[in-house]
C-alpha cells in the first residue's frame, strides 16, 4: 500500500493544501522550516488513517465539524480506495459522492493493523530511535527482545517486563509480609482461628434455654386469649355500627315499592325533550327573517341598468388603455427626433470635410469607410516603425561596448604566466582528509584512555576484598560461572530457612505447652481436678495399707514399713482414710468427667509438644552441622584466589563488579592499540605531504599534520585560482567574439526589417488620404478621423429609423381606435383619441361593477330560498322527534312527558341511594357479603351489645398487666439468652461473611496475579518464537546495514552467549574482536537499533502488502558522512515500499542531491506543493 496523493482540506494552519506522491518514485523528501507545518502534516497522516481524536489542539483556525482530510491509497496490485476523513463519532469515513464508507475497506489497505502498531513500526523519529537505543543497553543485547523491539516498534521493551515484574511483587511475593495477597492471607489465617474460639458449648445453656421456652410459651397463651377478645370486641363495634345503615336500607327500599312502575325510557328523556322544542323555535324564527331578507335583495335587482355590447369589447378597451400611455410620449417624442437628426446630418458633413473637403456628402459616405484590417495594418506599422528604429540604434551601441570589453580580456590574458601541475599534491591532500582528523582522533584517545583508567582506579577503589593492582586483578582465578555462586547462594538460604522453620517450630511447641498448663488453671480455679495418676497414687496407697494389714492378720504383728504408712497413728485409722481418700477422688474424677477428660487430653497434648520438641532440636542440631559444611566449600572455592569470601549475595556482587573492570581493562588495551596505530598513520602522512610539498613551497619538520595540510591546501587553492581565472579569460574572450558575431547578423536582420517595412507600408496606404510621407503619428490621426465620421453617420441612421418606427406605432394606434368606434354602443368625438379611450375605459368600468353586483344579488337570493327551505325541514324533523318521545313514553302531550321525566329521576336517585348504603355496609364488613353481614346481625341481641362490649373491655384490662409482666420477665431471659448464645452465633456469621469478603478479594488477587504471570510468561514465549522465526535473515542483513551505518568502523554482528547461557547480540570489529552493546556509545546503539529496524520493516514488505515507512528527522544526531549512508540505505528500503521523510534540515536536501538522481526521489517543500526537483 502507498499514499498517491494527501489533500489538507482543513486541518490546522492548513486550509485546501494538497501533497502529491509522484507515483514513478517511492522515497519522498519533504522538507519544510520550523513552523512551517511539519509537525501538523504528520499528524494528519495518523489522522487520516485512523480518525480524529475525541480532543485535538488542531481546530484553532477550523471548527471541529469542519475538519476534513482527503487521500488516495493504491495497493501494490493496482487497487485505489480514495476517501475523506471528517471529525465525528460515527459515519467519518466518506467517499467521493460524499456518501458514508464502511471502515473495514480502511483497514483492508492497511492489513487490519492497529493505530498503536502502526505508530510503533512504521512510525520513526529521533526520539523512538533513542529509545530504541536505550532499549538494547537496557536488555543488555539480549537476542530476542532486541529482534522483537526492532520489529514491533516497541523501544522500551525491557521497561514492560520490569513493569509486568513489579506488579505481580505488589500483588504476591513468597515469603514476603507486604504484598497484598500475602496480607489476606495472613488475615484470613486469623480470622479462622477467631471463628473456631466463637463456637458455641452445649452445656452453659441448656437451663438457660428451658426458661427462655417456657416464658416465650405462656407469652403466646396470653396473646391468644386477647387475640379473641379482641375478635369479639371488633364484631359487636361492626354489628353496632351498621344497624343504622341496615334501617336506612329497609327504609329506600319501601319509598322504591312506593313509587310504582315506570315506563322505560332513556335516561336523558328531558334533554331530547328540551332539544326538540328549541330547534323548533330557531326554525321558525329563522324561515320569518329569510322571507323579509328576500324581498329586499329582488328590489335592488330591478334597479341595476347594463349597457348592452359594452362588457363584450372589454379586451380591446383595456388593451388600448395600457397602450395610451406610449401613444402619448410617442407623440411628445416625434418633434424632439427631427431636431436631432438635423445635429447629427451638419456633424457628419464636416467631418468628412476636415478629410476631403470636394467629396464631402452624404451620399459619398462609402468613400469613407476603411476595412478592418486597413486600418489594423496601418496602426501595427505605425507601431512598427520606431521599434525598428531603436533596435538598430541599440545594435550600433552594443558593437561599440563588446568590442572595448574584447580589448581589455586580451591585456589582461598577456599578463598571466604558465602555471604548474599540481595532480601529486591534490592526491596527498585526498588521502589525508579522507582519513580523517587523525590528530584530533588521537588527542580523544588520550582523553579517553586517562577517563578510563581512572575509572578503572575508581572501581577497584570501591570494590572489597582486594589491594592489588587492575592487572593482577584481571589475571586472578576466580569462580567464572555465575550459576555456581548461585548455587552456593541458594544452598545457603535452603540452609537458613531450614534453620529458621525448625526454630519458629520449636518456639511455636514450647508456647503450645505454656497455652496447655494455663489451661489447665483455669479448670482447675474452682477446684483441683484429680488426674489418673492422682487416682493411681492414693489407690497405691490404699492398697499399701491393705497388705499391711492383712500381713497383721496372718503373721499378727507389722513389719518395719507399717510405721512409714501410719506415721504413728493406729493402722485402722490410716487406712479407713486411705479407702475414702481413694474413694473421694474416684467420685471427684466421675463428677467431673468432662473437665478431668480435657485435663488429660491437655496433659497428654503436653507430653507430645515436648517429645517433638526433642525431635526439633535434633534436626536443628543436623542443620547447623550442614550450614558449617557448607561454609567450608564456600571458602575453599574462592581460596585459590586467595579471598576471604563474603556471602553468595555479595559475591556474585562482587563478580559483576569483576566482570565490568576485566571489560573497561579490555576496552583499556583496545584505546592504546588504536592510539598507537593512529600515531604510526600521523607520521606517515606527515612524512608524504612534506614529500610532496617541497617540490612547491617550504615546509618544517616541527610543523603539526594539521598545520602541513592547512599550508598545502592554501597552495591548492592559489593555484586552482589561478587556473581558473586564466580559463575564465579565455572563456569570456571566445564568448565577447560570439555576441559580437549575433550583432552583426542581428544588424543586416533589422535593415531586412526595416526596408521591408517601407513597402508594406506604400501598399497599406494605398486609396486613403496618407500619403507615404505622412509620418505614422499623423497616419494614425488621420484614421481616428475616419473611425468618427462613420461613427457618426451610424448614429444619424439610428435616429431615421427611430423616426420611422414612432409615426408607425402612432398611426397603429389610432387605426385601432376607429376600429372599436364602429361597433362600440355609443358614439364619441373622433378628433382627440385619448380622450377617447379614456371615456370608453370608465364607461368598461362602470358596466363591470353593475355586472358584478347584479351577480352577487341573485347569488344571495338563491342562497336565501335554499335557507328557507332547509329551516321548515329542520322544524319537521323536531315534530318528527317529539312524536317519538311522546311514544316511548306512553303520553300524548308535554306536560304529561314532564311528569314522567320527575319519576324517572326519583327512581334513579333511591337505586343509587340503595347502592351507596350497600358498598358502604360492605366496605366495613371485613370482606362479609351482604347476606352474611345481614345473617350475623340477626344473631346478636341489639339491646345487650353494649353490655357485652363493657365486658370484654374489663377483661382486656385484666389480662394486659399479666401480659406486661410477663414480656418483662421474658425480656430478661432472652437478653441472657441472646447474649450467651446468639451473640457467639452472631461473631461467628460476621466473621463467616469478613471471611467471604476476604475470600472474593483473594480470588480477584490471585486472578490478577495469574494474569500479569501469563502476560510476562507469553510476551517471553512470543519473543522467542519471533527469534526463532526471523534470527538468521533479519540478523544477517542487519549485519550489513550496521556495518555501513557505522562507516564500517564494525564489521557486522554475531551472536554470543551471557554467563546466563542466553544469547545476546555482539559487535564485531574489523580485526575478530567482539564488543558487548554495554561497551557501544550512544550514537552506536542508535545505529544498531536502526538496522534492526530496517531490516525487520524489509523482511514485513517481502511477505504481506508493503506498508509506508513514514520517517521525521532521525539524523538529527548524525554527521554528514553518516547521514549519506542512512539516506542511501533508505533509498533502498524504497523498492520495497513507500518512505515519506520528514526533515526540517536544508543541508539533508543538499545530501540527498548529492547522492542520488533526481529519478530516484521526490523533494517536496511545505506550503509549496510543487516538488523541489520536478
Amino acid at each position: 500500500m502507498r499514499f498517491d496523493h494527501l489533500n489538507i482540506r482543513a486541518f490546522g494552519h492548513f486550509t485546501d493544501y494538497e501533497l502529491l506522491f509522484d507515483p514513478s518514485k517511492n522515497f519522498h523528501l519533504i522538507y519544510g522550516p520550523n513552523e512551517a507545518g511539519k509537525s501538523t502534516t504528520l499528524r494528519s497522516i495518523t489522522h487520516f488513517l485512523y480518525g480524529f481524536p475525541v480532543q485535538t489542539n488542531d481546530a484553532f483556525l477550523h471548527s471541529n465539524t469542519k475538519l476534513r482530510i482527503e487521500g488516495l491509497l493504491k495497493k501494490a496490485n493496482g487497487q485505489e480506495l480514495f476517501f475523506a476523513r471528517r471529525k465525528g463519532n460515527k459515519n467519518t469515513v466518506l467517499d467521493g459522492n460524499e456518501k458514508p464508507l464502511n471502515e473495514e475497506l480502511v483497514n483492508e489497505f492497511l492489513n487490519g493493523i492497529t493505530k498503536e502498531h502502526f505508530l510503533n513500526m512504521f512510525a520513526l523519529d529521533h526520539v523512538r530511535l533513542r529509545e530504541g537505543g536505550d532499549s538494547l543497553l537496557q536488555s543488555g543485547g539480549n537476542l530476542g527482545e532486541s529482534l522483537f523491539s526492532a520489529a514491533s516498534g516497541i523501544s522500551m521493551l525491557r521497561k514492560v517486563f520490569e513493569d509486568l515484574e513489579k506488579k505481580s511483587g505488589e500483588i504476591y511475593k513468597k515469603k514476603a509480609q507486604t504484598p497484598r495477597l500475602n496480607k489476606l492471607l495472613k488475615e484470613e489465617k486469623e480470622l479462622a482461628k477467631d471463628i473456631a474460639n466463637c463456637q458455641l458449648k452445649i452445656q452453659a445453656w441448656k437451663d438457660l434455654e428451658r426458661t427462655f421456652t417456657e416464658s416465650k410459651k405462656k407469652i403466646e397463651d396470653i396473646h391468644q386469649q386477647i387475640k379473641a377478645l379482641r375478635s369479639e370486641q371488633e364484631k359487636l363495634k361492626r354489628i353496632k355500627e351498621a344497624l343504622p345503615k341496615m334501617a336506612k336500607l329497609r327504609e329506600v327500599t319501601k319509598k322504591l315499592v312506593e313509587l310504582g312502575e315506570v315506563p322505560n325510557v332513556p335516561e336523558n328523556l328531558e334533554g331530547l325533550r328540551e332539544a326538540a322544542q328549541s330547534k323548533q323555535n330557531n326554525a321558525q324564527n329563522y324561515k320569518q327573517r329569510a322571507k323579509q331578507d328576500l324581498v329586499e335583495l329582488e328590489d335592488k335587482l330591478m334597479k341595476i341598468k347594463i349597457p348592452e355590447g359594452l362588457i363584450e369589447q372589454a379586451s380591446l378597451i383595456n388593451d388600448l388603455y395600457l397602450d395610451l400611455k406610449n401613444y402619448q410620449d410617442n407623440l411628445k417624442k416625434l418633434p424632439l427626433i427631427q431636431g436631432e437628426y438635423k445635429l447629427l446630418e451638419e456633424r457628419v458633413l464636416s467631418f468628412m470635410k476636415e478629410i476631403d473637403s470636394l467629396q464631402a456628402g452624404l451620399d459619398n459616405i462609402d468613400l469613407f469607410r476603411l476595412s478592418a484590417e486597413k486600418k489594423e495594418t496601418i496602426r501595427a506599422l505605425c507601431k512598427d516603425q520606431p521599434l525598428l528604429e531603436q533596435k538598430f540604434e541599440n545594435n550600433k551601441s552594443a558593437l561599440r561596448a563588446l568590442d572595448d570589453e574584447l580589448q581589455l580580456k586580451q591585456e589582461e590574458l598577456a599578463k598571466i604566466t604558465d602555471l604548474p601541475d599540481i595532480h601529486e599534491l591534490e592526491n596527498v591532500i585526498d588521502i589525508v582528509k579522507r582519513a580523517g582528523d587523525i590528530e584530533g582522533n588521537i588527542q580523544k584517545l588520550e582523553i579517553q584512555i586517562e577517563e578510563k583508567k581512572n575509572q578503572i582506579n575508581e572501581k577497584m577503589r570501591h570494590l572489597p576484598l582486594w589491594t592489588g593492582t587492575y592487572q593482577e586483578l584481571v589475571e586472578l582465578q576466580i569462580p567464572r560461572l555465575m550459576e555456581t555462586v548461585k548455587k552456593f547462594e541458594k544452598e545457603r538460604i535452603d540452609f537458613l530457612n531450614s534453620l529458621q522453620t525448625t526454630q519458629k517450630q520449636i518456639k511455636f511447641q514450647k508456647d503450645e505447652i505454656e497455652k496447655h498448663y494455663e489451661r489447665i488453671a483455669e479448670l482447675e480455679e474452682l477446684a483441683e481436678i484429680p488426674s489418673d495418676d492422682n487416682l493411681q497414687r492414693v489407690r497405691e496407697h490404699r492398697d499399701k495399707g491393705w497388705k499391711l494389714i492383712r500381713t497383721k492378720l496372718q503373721e499378727g504383728s507389722l513389719d518395719e514399713q507399717a510405721e512409714a504408712f501410719t506415721k504413728g497413728q493406729a493402722i485402722e485409722t490410716v487406712y479407713e482414710d486411705s479407702v475414702r481418700n481413694a474413694d473421694h477422688v474416684a467420685d471427684k474424677m466421675r463428677i467431673e468427667a468432662e473437665k478431668v477428660g480435657i485435663k488429660n487430653k491437655l496433659l497428654t497434648d503436653i507430653e507430645k509438644f515436648k517429645k517433638n520438641i526433642a525431635d526439633l532440636e535434633s534436626v536443628e542440631l543436623v542443620t547447623e552441622e550442614e550450614l558449617d559444611k557448607w561454609e567450608e566449600k564456600w571458602k575453599a572455592l574462592w581460596r585459590p584466589a586467595g579471598i576471604n569470601p563474603l556471602s553468595p549475595e555479595e559475591m556474585r556482587e562482587w563478580l559483576e563488579k569483576h566482570t565490568q573492570l576485566k571489560e573497561l581493562v579490555q576496552n583499556l588495551k583496545n584505546d592504546e592499540s588504536t592510539l598507537q596505530s593512529s600515531f604510526e598513520k600521523k607520521l606517515h602522512m606527515k612524512q608524504a605531504l612534506m614529500n610532496v610539498m617541497s617540490k612547491f613551497v617550504v615546509a618544517k619538520d616541527n610543523q603539526s599534520l594539521d598545520e602541513l595540510l592547512m599550508i598545502a591546501e592554501r597552495y591548492q587553492k592559489k593555484i586552482n585560482g589561478d587556473i581558473n581565472n586564466q580559463n575564465n579569460l579565455q572563456d569570456g574572450f571566445k564568448e565577447i567574439k560570439r555576441k559580437m558575431e549575433n550583432l552583426t547578423t542581428v544588424k543586416t536582420e533589422i535593415k531586412e526589417k526595416m526596408n521591408r517595412w517601407e513597402f508594406e507600408w506604400a501598399k497599406a496606404i494605398e486609396g486613403t488620404h496618407i500619403s507615404e510621407t505622412t509620418r505614422p503619428t499623423v497616419a494614425e490621426s488621420l484614421l481616428n478621423k475616419y473611425e468618427e465620421t462613420i461613427k457618426a453617420y451610424d448614429e444619424l441612421q439610428k435616429v431615421v429609423n427611430e423616426q420611422i418606427s414612432l409615426r408607425e406605432q402612432i398611426s397603429y394606434f389610432e387605426n385601432r381606435v376607429k376600429e372599436l368606434l364602429q361597433v362600440a354602443p355609443v358614439q364619441y368625438d373622433e378628433q382627440h383619441f385619448d380622450l377617447v379611450v379614456n371615456r370608453l375605459n370608465a364607461d368598461l368600468q362602470q358596466a363591470t361593477r353593475d355586472n358584478d353586483l347584479f351577480t352577487s344579488l341573485s347569488e344571495q337570493c338563491e342562497n336565501l330560498k335554499a335557507r328557507i327551505k332547509k329551516a321548515v325541514s329542520e322544524w319537521n324533523e323536531a315534530e318528527e322527534t317529539l312524536n317519538g318521545l311522546f311514544k316511548l313514553a306512553q303520553c300524548d302531550s308535554i306536560v304529561e312527558l314532564e311528569q314522567i321525566e320527575r319519576n324517572v329521576q326519583t327512581k334513579k336517585e333511591y337505586e343509587s341511594k340503595i347502592i351507596e348504603i350497600e358498598e358502604d355496609l360492605l366496605t366495613h364488613g371485613n370482606g362479609r357479603s351482604l347476606q352474611d353481614i345481614m345473617e350475623e346481625a340477626k344473631q346478636i341481641e341489639h339491646d345487650s351489645i353494649e353490655l357485652d362490649l363493657e365486658e370484654i373491655k374489663r377483661k382486656l384490662e385484666d389480662l394486659e398487666p399479666q401480659r406486661s409482666q410477663l414480656e418483662q420477665e421474658h425480656g430478661v431471659v432472652k437478653k441472657e439468652y441472646e447474649e450467651k448464645i446468639l451473640g457467639n452465633n452472631t461473631a461467628s456469621v460476621l466473621g463467616e461473611q469478613k471471611k467471604e469478603s476476604l475470600l472474593a478479594q483473594l480470588s480477584n488477587l490471585t486472578e490478577q496475579y495469574i494474569q500479569v504471570k501469563l502476560a510476562t510468561a507469553l510476551l517471553q514465549k512470543g519473543i522467542e518464537h519471533y527469534r526463532n522465526q526471523n534470527q538468521d535473515p533479519i540478523l544477517r542483513r542487519a549485519s550489513e546495514i550496521f556495518s555501513r551505518l557505522t562507516l564500517q568502523s564494525f564489521a557486522g554482528l554475531s551472536v554470543d552467549y551471557d554467563e546466563k547461557d542466553q544469547p545476546v547480540l555482539m559487535g564485531v570489529r574489523d580485526h575478530g574482536d567482539k564488543v558487548s552493546i554495554n561497551g557501544m556509545s550512544d550514537g552506536t546503539t542508535d545505529q544498531l537499533y536502526l538496522s534492526l529496524r530496517i531490516a525487520s520493516i524489509e523482511r514485513y514488505a517481502n511477505e504481506n502488502e508493503p506498508i509506508p515507512l513514514i520517517v521525521d528527522d532521525i539524523l538529527v544526531h548524525f554527521d554528514d558522512t553518516r547521514s549519506k549512508e542512512t539516506l542511501k540505505i533508505l533509498l533502498e528500503l524504497s523498492k520495497q515500499t513507500q518512505i515519506i521523510f520528514f526533515t526540517h534540515h536544508a543541508r539533508l536536501v543538499e545530501i540527498m542531491k548529492e547522492i542520488a538522481t533526481d529519478s530516484t526521489y521526490q523533494i517536496t517543500e511545505i506550503n509549496s506543493n510543487v516538488p523541489l526537483n520536478v
